[in-house]
């Protein structure tokens, strides 16, 4: 059976022999059009479904064709699944709904810079395992993106593909079939306190209040940079964390934490009085710049508190500084890291660790597992008194 490709005029024209008619013997070709770029991962999304259309011939199965005006396309498909998901707010509670700001702009970016000019035209309901496999290559090897980034464009396509089943847009998933490039997870590099304690050194001061929040608290720096001064209560101790700063495709937002829930810490006497003074200096600087300093005053902020830090700020503050004084491999992100582990090993409940870092004990216990001290340990030594038949002791009733 013969088959060939040609790129022309921005796309694949693939022609397969189909034999004769049986009465009039003229000669038939299957002819389909592939809108894949002119290069090699393009070339391989071609052969693949050339592969496709000469093996449903050599076998006598009916070729399925795409109908006149085809089916949804991937572009079409990745509309209305990121419209289905658009974050918005909730008429009555004001709470976002949908995904997240800062969600949604990833995905779209992603859809929009890398997945959709390769794929976009593409009718959804045919897209193959082995296309995605060509767009992967391609986003590897052309457009010189990490494994990681690629795995996440993956991750993206079959959540999509997974909602468009459960619509019925699609009768299958193909990222189901594609193999995305497979990623070791890295292990975490956890800043230690004096690490932490030479980069407050050499920091201002209020970049180092904001410091011995995030490695005493663990909050995430969107969540940081959304505390205003009402929900911090200097002297009962207590900081109440209900909202967050994130990127959306409007630019910053505030919206609900991650868990969207709120959650209250108890300050440390040492982290409290870091406050007070944050306090003071904010103050001052309210008034000399003639801006009232209220409740509604950001915590961290330049102006003593109308405006809170861009969200890029406290990123780049903690690679000055910490440069500065030789502490590398280090992101301000593992300062949460920090809290958790020596929180852990020091002997913290799992539940108050997840309840200081507004996450699950889930996460806390996939996450920070090793640094529980004693639970291998005391795991073997249980199962070798078992063993040699020693009585272990019953555990309390709960």
């Amino acid at each position: 059976m013969k088959g060939h490709k040609r790129y022309r005029a921005g796309a694949w024209r693939l022609v397969v022999a189909a034999g004769r008619e049986p009465l009039a013997g003229k000669r038939q070709n299957i002819y389909e059009t592939i809108h894949a770029p002119n290069n090699r991962a393009g070339a391989k999304v071609a052969d693949a479904r050339l592969a496709e259309l000469i093996a449903a011939v050599e076998s006598g199965r009916d070729v399925e064709r795409r109908p006149a005006g085809g089916g949804l396309t991937v572009r079409e498909v990745a509309e209305r699944w990121q419209q289905a998901h658009r974050p918005r707010h909730h008429e009555r509670t004001g709470d976002w709904i949908g995904w997240s700001p800062k969600t949604a702009k990833t995905h779209a970016d992603n859809f929009r810079a890398y997945i959709l000019p390769a794929i976009g035209a593409r009718e959804a309901a045919r897209l193959t395992g082995l296309e995605l496999d060509g767009l992967y290559v391609m986003l590897e090897d052309e457009r010189q993106l990490s494994p990681s980034v690629v795995a996440r464009c993956h991750s993206q396509v079959r959540a999509m593909f997974s909602w468009a089943l459960r619509k019925k847009l699609v009768t299958a998933n193909p990222a189901l079939a594609a193999d995305p490039p497979k990623i070791k997870s890295a292990g975490l590099r956890v800043p230690t306190m004096g690490e932490v304690r030479a980069v407050q050194e050499a920091a201002t001061p209020d970049f180092a209040a904001y410091v011995q929040l995030a490695a005493t608290v663990g909050a995430r720096r969107g969540t940081l940079i959304a505390l205003r001064w009402g929900s911090v209560d200097l002297e009962g101790r207590r900081a109440t964390f209900s909202r967050a700063i994130a990127e959306s495709a409007e630019g910053l937002v505030e919206k609900g934490t991650k868990a969207d829930r709120p959650y209250a810490v108890t300050l440390g006497a040492a982290t409290a009085q870091v406050l007070v003074e944050h306090r003071k200096r904010a103050i001052e600087r309210a008034l000399s710049t003639g801006i009232p300093f209220t409740a509604e005053s950001f915590v961290f902020s330049d102006d003593g508190g109308s405006t809170h830090w861009s969200l890029s700020w406290p990123s780049h503050a903690w690679q000055k500084y910490a440069r500065k004084v030789g502490v590398t491999g280090v992101r301000l992100h593992d300062l949460r890291h920090t809290a958790a582990s020596q929180m852990l090993m020091a002997g913290v409940a799992i539940s108050i660790v997840a309840e200081r870092l507004g996450c699950t004990e889930v996460n806390i216990l996939r996450t920070y597992r090793h640094f529980i001290p004693g639970s291998d340990r005391d795991a073997a030594e249980l199962m070798d008194r078992m063993l040699a038949g020693d009585a272990v002791p019953a555990r309390p009733a709960t």
